[in-house]
């Protein structure tokens, strides 16, 4: 028997799931977004219904899954959950976990709450080239089983609590998009065409990362900087580095070979940086084969 799912927000990340479960033979789409909904025959299956309202959509849904703003994640949860019927899943997919997984375990135990960070985005072609993060709520086991049966070619990964979670987005996502955003505002005068064109592989590979980040949502990308309480701590350290390294740059070029070979140390203890150069050409090489 075919499963329903409702999907909450249509986003980039909601029409990906769209798509996704859409081309499943085992599940039926319905979809509700209070903004008006457009969908292109060609990419989706017919197994999908637009509802006009949340109660339509979410009432008879075996599954409800909530891809909206973090900002806004908590709120929709807790309209969801009075609608939905005993024994149905309520799935998040928020990139930052601490305040949303409080409302999770606040939720009714007739109900069963998935808490998963899908590690990749919109533009993700098949699913075993990425990974799920899952954070159990209630049952580590039931829970994950039930992410593997909605995502079985993913790999999926338990990651202990939220605090664990965000602290490790601090870094991935957080840090991340810290830099390139720096990056791409301090370039953002200059001929990014022309400078591709004469660019190596390191260049070519720095700007492509960048631009793509600017691609998301700006709801999303300020969530990441201003909501993780864990990211300040780094963001401190950084600034406080790069005071530093500016100021050896100007001062002692001697001290500044010094430092580099500090960090190259630190780094050739940490794992094999040979290999990072050559998977870094690797890389490159595959995307001009493409």
């Amino acid at each position: 028997m075919a499963k329903s799912i409702a999907i909450i927000g249509t986003g980039k990340m909601g029409l990906w799931f769209c798509s996704y479960f859409s081309k499943k033979n085992n599940f039926n789409v319905s979809l509700f977004d209070k903004r008006k909904i457009n969908l292109d025959p060609r990419k989706y299956s017919y197994n999908i219904t637009i509802c006009n309202s949340l109660s339509t959509c979410v009432r008879n849904a075996d599954i409800v899954l909530v891809c909206v703003p973090i900002r806004v994640t908590i709120a929709i949860i807790n309209k969801c959950v009075p609608i939905m019927k005993k024994g149905a899943c309520l799935v998040e997919i928020s990139s930052l976990k601490a305040d949303i997984f409080d409302t999770l375990l606040k939720i009714p135990d007739d109900l069963v709450p998935l808490s998963i960070h899908p590690m990749f985005g919109p533009g993700a072609k098949r699913l075993r080239d990425t990974k799920i993060l899952m954070i159990p709520v209630r049952n580590k086991m039931t829970e994950q089983k039930l992410v593997k049966s909605l995502f079985n070619e993913a790999e999926t990964i338990v990651v202990k609590d939220p605090k664990y979670h965000d602290s490790f987005m601090a870094v991935i996502l957080g840090m991340v998009y810290y830099v390139n955003l720096l990056f791409a505002v301090t370039l953002s005068k200059e001929n990014i065409t022309l400078l591709r064109k004469f660019s190596g592989t390191t260049f070519y590979l720095q700007a492509l990362l960048f631009e793509s980040i600017l691609t998301d949502n700006s709801s999303l990308i300020t969530s990441l900087l201003a909501d993780n309480k864990e990211l300040l701590r780094y963001l401190k350290k950084f600034n406080q580095e790069s005071a530093k390294l500016f100021s050896i740059i100007n001062k002692d070029k001697h001290k500044l070979g010094k430092k580099i070979d500090r960090i190259k140390k630190d780094y050739t203890n940490k794992g094999n940086i040979a290999a990072s150069y050559e998977k870094l050409y690797s890389i490159r090489s595959e995307m001009n084969n493409k």
